[in-house]
């Protein structure tokens, strides 16, 4: 996740506070594939023998951070437990990442552009999935 989409979603602003306690490290995810998905700005994660896909460890989230992630991500998304390997230290550690479990046929042929969807799409889409976010709140 990007780490503007996460502040976004943790901490309602658009870079995370300096005084967050949450740590962010390149990491490489083995065995999946990143797609978009057919007329929608957000990427799929599912499982792809020979395949990798480089993003973001995040950690020191608390349990109220995770369970505001699952609520963004939505049902069409599963949380699993993952072996990543971090980028700076080669080391290979468990975490948790969010693979889609909805429809195969939504999943386009394209791989997801991150610089793309950062430079065009990110602001109106963050927005809106904000939106509905708090609008489904008590």
């Amino acid at each position: 996740m990007s780490p503007k989409v996460l502040a976004r979603v943790l901490y309602n602003t658009f870079d995370l506070p300096a005084e967050s306690p949450i740590s962010l490290h390149r990491a490489v995810l083995e065995n999946y594939s990143r797609f978009g998905l057919i007329d929608e700005s957000y990427p799929a994660l599912i499982p792809t023998l020979n395949s990798s896909v480089k993003g973001i460890l995040v950690g020191n989230l608390s349990e109220e951070q995770v369970s505001r992630l699952d609520e963004f991500e939505g049902d069409e998304y599963e949380r699993r437990t993952v072996i990543v390997n971090v980028e700076d230290t080669g080391e290979a550690v468990m975490a948790q990442c969010y693979i889609w479990v909805d429809d195969l046929k939504r999943l386009s042929d394209a791989d997801w552009d991150f610089e793309e969807f950062m430079q065009k799409r990110f602001k109106q889409w963050i927005e809106k999935e904000m939106e509905e976010i708090d609008s489904s709140k008590p």
